[in-house]
């Protein structure tokens, strides 16, 4: 019996588990449009938001979301392009891109290949927004196929209600 314990050691410890892929860990893995990793954040809360910059929609949505971020600074607030939305019918480019994004420094802004918009649930309508919280946890999503988009006190609920 002795003999049996010194030839077995003790079992290895059990590697934890791999953190599930989730589109927020695909976009904290991926490059902005100015190539800078986005990586995880201390927020209390992120809002990601689906959107291309000829959409009248996403215009109202992103207004909305700088209120509401300049009221909840501990929230983070990250844009998805999929070239697919933003150069629909002819209607936009990485320039216009560009330039619809030069007075929001506080968006970063994630171009999405497949296997980021697969995550998302491909969703055929802009905005669609997520809101994640600091545990990287989807709370809610906000699709256009359902409904309009949120408003800032229903954000802001949500917001108060994650601590952010």
């Amino acid at each position: 019996m002795l003999l049996l314990l010194v030839a077995c050691p003790a079992a290895p410890e059990r590697p934890q588990p791999p953190r599930p892929v989730t589109a927020l860990s695909i976009i904290e893995t991926s490059l902005d449009l100015d190539g800078k990793l986005v990586g995880p954040s201390n927020a209390r809360a992120t809002i990601i938001v689906l959107m291309a910059s000829w959409c009248g929609h996403c215009k109202a949505q992103l207004a909305q979301l700088a209120e509401i971020r300049a009221r909840h600074p501990s929230t983070r607030v990250l844009g998805v392009n999929y070239k697919g939305h933003e150069e629909y019918d002819n209607r936009g480019n990485a320039a216009l891109l560009r330039a619809y994004l030069e007075p929001m420094p506080w968006l970063r802004v994630v171009p999405a290949g497949e296997k980021l918009f697969d995550a998302l649930g491909r969703p055929p309508f802009v905005p669609a927004v997520w809101v994640y919280s600091a545990q990287g946890e989807l709370v809610r999503f906000y699709d256009r196929r359902d409904r309009e988009p949120p408003s800032v006190d229903e954000i802001e609920a949500l917001l108060v209600r994650l601590g952010a």
